[in-house]
């Protein structure tokens, strides 16, 4: 744009000069032309007397003035009358006598000298060049202008060209600070999702600990009580009389003995009902012991696609005609883990789903293959080949709060008495024991979708034996 306008500013300045040229050229000769006239009426007496002394009086006079470098006076016969020249100037020829047209020249005039209606003679004046100082004065108005306007224009372009450099160096910068700035944020937040992820895994890590150490000692104590009732119990079917305590006696009526017989009864009832609590209490210690990953593990490898058609009809019986489910099974790599757990995980899993859709709904149990790099991280775990097991429901979902606590031993969101709260925290255990990785992507009415990872181990996969 700048250049565009110094272009103009040139060529307007070129058309100044022009014009003021032209002006002074016309000026020159219209003055050329009145002291032609002002000569030729001054000469025309002396023209026509043929007195050459008068005519050469007017035409000397002219000779004052610079700007004219010859004058010539010829009458009708074509002779010259009077006349001057400058030194180095050849004289004015009377063009009429060679060739009977006037000249045309641009610092020539020629005008006629009349007496009354008859030509008696003609004058020719001749402008003398304009000196190159003068032209130079005449012309450096202009160009000065023209020189100025086009150097602000070139230093406005220079100052344009350094502030636009400035301005993309500052834009660059700008950008380079944004990017920064993102990512810190970026690495911020991975930062506090590292932190609370530590924080979590250390909550988790002290109470496995506590509940293990826990759950040993409860254990066995669980088995001290659960031996000595299993000996009452044997005594008691043996018909051991000393098995309430009393010494033996002789037989009694018959009376007595219907009596005897309804309290042993009793207490094989309360004898049962003792044996399952301790059942239940000994299944509750190893949910404990399963979360704090020390329980014994049986691993081998499985096809987790066969595993699911196999416990299939299981799975659909637990979640009743009200829910669907879809099966994608299409990795058939192994991995190793201990059968037991993993179809009581996935059972688990589905019931969970079942109970997130009161009012049914659809799960989708898939199997494929995944593979960790550089290019496709997972937090947690290292580059390589896994199997994804995924159990997607389309229920209620999670709160945000619920989904970061759902893993923790105890919690539940169901009812009391409708559940432990260490179904999943047991299944967080197992998995990780099996070195894989579990993880909750849910969100308040878009479902839930539980992703458990797990590392493909090359070989055959072992058939289970029954």
């Amino acid at each position: 744009m700048l250049l565009v306008a110094a272009g103009l500013l040139l060529i307007a300045g070129a058309l100044a000069a022009a014009y003021q040229y032209h002006s002074a050229r016309v000026e020159r000769r219209h003055q050329l032309v009145t002291q032609a006239n002002i000569l030729a009426a001054s000469v025309t007496a002396a023209i026509a007397f043929d007195d050459r002394a008068a005519a050469q009086e007017y035409v000397n006079a002219l000779m004052l003035d610079p700007r004219l470098d010859a004058a010539a006076v010829y009458n009708e016969a074509h002779r010259q009358v009077a006349g001057f020249q400058r030194a180095g100037s050849e004289p004015i020829a009377d063009s009429l006598a060679a060739d009977g047209r006037a000249p045309h020249q641009r610092q020539l005039v020629e005008v006629p000298a009349r007496q009354g209606a008859t030509t008696v003679g003609r004058v020719y004046l001749r402008a003398a060049d304009t000196p190159l100082m003068v032209q130079l004065t005449r012309y450096s108005g202009v160009a000065l202008l023209t020189i100025m306007a086009v150097l602000m224009l070139a230093v406005l372009a220079v100052a344009q060209g350094v502030l636009t450099r400035a301005n993309d160096a500052l834009h660059r910068r700008a950008t380079e600070l944004a990017d920064a700035n993102e990512r810190l944020n970026i690495e911020m937040a991975q930062r506090a999702r590292t932190e609370e992820a530590l924080r979590q895994s250390q909550k988790m890590e002290a109470i496995g600990q506590l509940s293990g150490g826990i759950a040993h000692d409860f254990n066995n104590l669980l088995m001290i009580i659960k031996s000595s009732l299993t000996l009452l119990q044997q005594k008691l079917l043996q018909g051991d009389p000393s098995a309430d305590g009393t010494p033996a006696s002789p037989p009694r009526e018959r009376g007595s003995d219907d009596g005897r017989e309804a309290r042993e009864q009793r207490i094989r009832h309360y004898l049962d009902v003792a044996q399952d609590g301790i059942d239940r209490a000994a299944s509750l210690t190893q949910r404990l012991l399963s979360f704090a990953r020390q329980q014994p593990l049986s691993p081998r490898l499985l096809r987790l696609d066969v595993l699911v058609r196999d416990i299939r009809p299981l799975l659909e019986h637990s979640v009743g005609s009200g829910v669907e489910i879809d099966y994608r099974l299409d990795s058939h790599r192994p991995v190793l883990c201990d059968a037991n757990q993993m179809e009581n995980t996935i059972l688990n899993l589905v019931v969970n789903a079942r109970d997130a859709m009161p009012d049914g709904g659809r799960i989708v149990i898939g199997v494929d293959d995944l593979r960790i790099d550089a290019d496709h991280p997972m937090e947690g775990l290292p580059d390589g080949d896994y199997v994804h097991l995924r159990v997607v429901d389309n229920g209620m979902g999670m709160s945000e709060e619920v989904r970061r606590k759902a893993f923790e031993p105890f919690f539940t969101t169901k009812p009391v008495g409708k559940g432990t709260g260490l179904g999943l925290s047991t299944i967080f255990g197992f998995i990780v024991q099996s070195r894989g990785l579990a993880s909750i992507d849910s969100g308040p009415g878009r479902g839930t979708t539980i992703h458990i990872v797990l590392p493909h181990v090359p070989g055959e996969a072992t058939p289970e034996v029954a």
